[in-house]
């Protein structure tokens, strides 16, 4: 990302200094900047909250510290907040745990300074993992033709492409997925041109072919297993639709099953309790590796119910030591709720379990009314979250220390996705969540693309987009199906299938 030069911004660190604002009037409120950086905990790496003050007038100065011996001030004709990234990173070092304030100065075109009720933000103890891996791509009713994986720092602001379509003819890059948050080792997924499954492991790539002879599909939308050994899937006949109304655009399944891919031994486990006539999808595994969380739906009789369909959410053991299937649970209803349940996420500690609810589907990000809920899997209660708002708040991920989380909202103007970021509590409480910091704080007006599937890393992934694109233009090494898997079961399940009478794409 290109560097922007603040020429009017003028940043200088004062000890046991007020500034040259002299006598100035009170304003009872807080001041209005964007991004909404007010009310917040943060974590004590992140980068700085560069922020826009608007406000009406003239001048403009802020004042940010922990106490005022030690105050970071910002001047400028500009009202642009352009903090030091050396200085903010030693102030938040120094204060974890502690209180970040700022105040606000405001010069009248004709008249004196006004001050602004002070922000008190917070600095956590625990730090965030320093990367953040996600696609950038257009929204859903425009072509996809350009879009890539990227990484960002989030100790600053740079940004480096993990992978971008244009160097593999533009094919479909989807479904990336980070083992234990760890840079790695990954995967993600590459549709048409070029299509197959990239993973990286043991300090090298691979790409392999998930799809068999006894499976609908490759696998798509994975989680990592504990051990980093095995990812579970779901294999998906998913179809498109564009609709009027609110909802401009539905994605939907038409047939869906769970497996579970041997990173090692390169094979693939499915089971007659994971691939039945229902939608069996979004498989995500408990910390202790022992079960696979994941959504299943009633088959699909036409295109009304492939549509308004609800998920509930179920539970099947695993053993990793024989890829076998386990007893079934189910654990939400959506009838019991009059919500469809998708995209769950386990936090590492293994007390709560975090999912979003729509009226209808699987397919979340293009749904307004989609909303993120925590169950607490002690007491199988579950409540929507305080930090929802008006538009869609979707797709989530857990840092490695298990208390900070990022998800995508598009709570800033109802069209695209960002990555917001809140703290959990031990007892489920979310911060108020706060957009993912800039070096411009204008960005976000301006910026057409939608982030989508944030995933927390602790650190910059090992390969450069070379690397990764000359192992993406080999030839895929195909997948081989477990002996332990009922391939006659399967056979007769795969033709069940395909001679349905069941709508298709």
């Amino acid at each position: 990302m290109k560097k922007l030069v603040y020429l009017l911004t003028v940043v200088f660190l004062v000890a046991a200094c007020r500034g040259n604002i002299g006598n100035f009037t009170e304003v009872d409120r807080l001041p209005v900047i964007f991004p909404d950086y007010t009310g917040i905990v943060i974590p004590p790496n992140i980068a700085p909250l560069n922020f826009k003050i608007e406000e009406p007038g003239v001048d403009f100065e802020a004042w940010i510290y922990v106490d005022k011996e030690n105050q970071l001030t910002v001047r400028s004709s500009s009202p642009s907040v352009i903090i030091d990234q050396a200085k903010w990173r030693k102030m938040l070092d120094a204060n974890k745990g502690k209180s970040i304030y700022t105040d606000v100065f405001v010069k009248q075109k004709e008249g004196g300074w006004q001050k602004f009720k002070t922000i008190e933000n917070r600095i956590s103890e625990e730090k965030i993992d320093s990367h953040l891996a996600y696609r950038l791509i257009n929204t859903g009713y425009v072509l996809w033709t350009n879009l890539g994986i990227y990484q960002r720092n989030l100790e600053n602001f740079d940004e480096k492409p993990i992978l971008e379509n244009k160097s593999i003819e533009y094919g479909c890059l989807n479904c990336h997925s980070f083992a234990n948050n760890d840079p790695n080792k990954f995967m993600l997924h590459i549709r048409a041109i070029h299509g197959g499954t990239l993973i990286s492991k043991d300090g090298r790539l691979q790409k392999v072919n998930t799809k068999t002879n006894y499976t609908l599909n490759a696998g798509a939308y994975p989680n990592w297993h504990p051990d980093g050994k095995h990812i579970a899937y779901s294999v998906n006949d998913i179809g498109q639709y564009f609709c009027s109304g609110e909802i401009r655009i539905e994605v939907a399944d038409m047939t869906s099953d769970l497996i579970v891919y041997d990173v090692e031994k390169n094979t693939v486990s499915t089971s007659a309790k994971v691939s039945t006539p229902n939608r069996e999808n979004l498989p995500v595994w408990s910390p202790d590796g022992k079960y696979i969380y994941y959504l299943s739906a009633p088959p699909v009789r036409d295109l009304d119910d492939r549509i308004n369909d609800k998920y509930d959410l179920l539970r099947i053991e695993y053993n990793t030591a024989d890829n076998s299937w386990g007893k079934i649970d189910t654990i939400l209803i959506a009838d019991s709720i009059g919500k469809s349940i998708s995209f769950p996420k386990v936090a590492p500690n293994g007390k709560f379990l975090m999912f979003c609810t729509s009226d209808n589907g699987y397919f979340t990000i293009h749904h307004p009314q989609t909303d993120l809920n925590l169950l607490d899997l002690q007491t199988g209660k579950f409540r929507k979250m305080d930090i929802n708002s008006d538009q869609t708040d979707s797709y989530h991920c857990f840092s490695s220390g298990g208390h900070w989380f990022v998800f995508t909202s598009k709570r800033l103007d109802g069209l695209f996705s960002r990555p917001y970021f809140s703290f959990l509590d031990e007892n489920g409480n979310a911060t108020k969540p706060f957009v993912l910091p800039q070096e411009d704080p204008e960005f976000y007006n301006s910026f057409i693309k939608n982030y989508n599937i944030p995933e927390l890393i602790k650190g910059e992934v090992p390969f450069t987009p070379v690397e990764i694109r000359d192992k993406v233009l080999e030839d895929a090494i195909p997948a081989k199906i477990d002996p332990g898997v009922d391939t006659l079961y399967m056979k007769q399940h795969l033709q069940k299938k395909e001679s349905s009478d069941s709508p298709h794409v």
